[in-house]
């Protein structure tokens, strides 16, 4: 087995990569052993998935949908009482614990009269750099795992030459390099759907591979929707003229959902 970013040999590597993060609701999408090394699979956690999962537009979706952390736990979040901004961490639906040293700030509004505990729905997204390489490492993760019942499937990854930029897009940019990716709300972040077996539920994420052209001439677009936001990029290089021409891809099958 060698690794499909850094092409090192990766036998002997002990982490299960997930597509998408954990700490965005994923428990079932996952790679085997080896196909992202340790030492990429450590890289992608504190360079780009940190500090993703850190920015507001994702740690305010993470408290609002009560998504838990490894540690099974929910990020703490700020929230305002009037003019007092505030830590807070969520127990429950209704249930959140403050740092003491806020306690007097709280106090102090509600024996002014104050009634309202205000929660941002979202705040400022990452860095568009960051966030294209991103969904750089989740496409060709999500590719190796549609691939992965295929002969010689690691192999195949591995030597693909038009593969060559986006893996070294994900893990080693030029300065100033960014790739061009699309972002758009497609549904609700709180909408209920039916899912196959006739049960209502929410949607975490869903994510595909989208192909467009010929057989002779073809690009793989990544696409995932994340509670309603749908995030594509081009697998074979910086554009995305293809996908704007082709449209979006429909449903996915590898969709993970929660009880509504």
């Amino acid at each position: 087995m060698r690794c499909i970013f850094c092409k090192k040999d990766s036998s002997l590597s002990v982490a299960i990569e997930h597509v998408i993060p954990e700490s965005l609701g994923n428990t079932k999408l996952t790679l085997p052993k080896g196909t992202v090394c340790d030492r990429c699979n450590n890289y992608f956690a504190t360079h780009i998935e940190q500090p993703i999962l850190q920015s507001n537009e994702f740690l305010y979706l993470r408290f609002n949908q009560e998504l838990k952390n490894k540690r099974r736990k929910v990020p703490a979040a700020k929230v305002i009482f009037g003019d007092q901004v505030v830590n807070a961490r969520r127990l429950g639906s209704l249930s959140f614990s403050f740092d003491s040293e806020d306690f007097a700030k709280i106090e102090a509004y509600l024996a002014a009269g104050g009634d309202k505990m205000m929660i941002p729905v979202s705040g400022t997204p990452p860095d568009d750099t960051l966030t294209s390489r991103w969904l750089a490492k989740m496409g060709l993760e999500m590719l190796a795992h549609r691939w992965q019942n295929i002969d010689r499937w690691n192999d195949y990854i591995v030597e693909h030459a038009g593969l060559d930029e986006v893996r070294r897009y994900a893990r080693a940019p030029k300065p100033g390099e960014k790739w061009d990716y699309g972002k758009r709300r497609i549904y609700e972040q709180n909408s209920s759907i039916s899912t196959p077996d006739g049960q209502s539920a929410q949607m975490i994420y869903e994510c595909d591979i989208l192909a467009t052209g010929t057989e002779e001439s073809s690009e793989f677009y990544f696409v995932v929707a994340i509670f309603g936001v749908e995030y594509s990029i081009n697998l074979g290089g910086n554009s995305m003229d293809g996908y704007y021409v082709s449209g979006s891809a429909g449903p996915s099958p590898d969709a993970d959902f929660s009880n509504a």
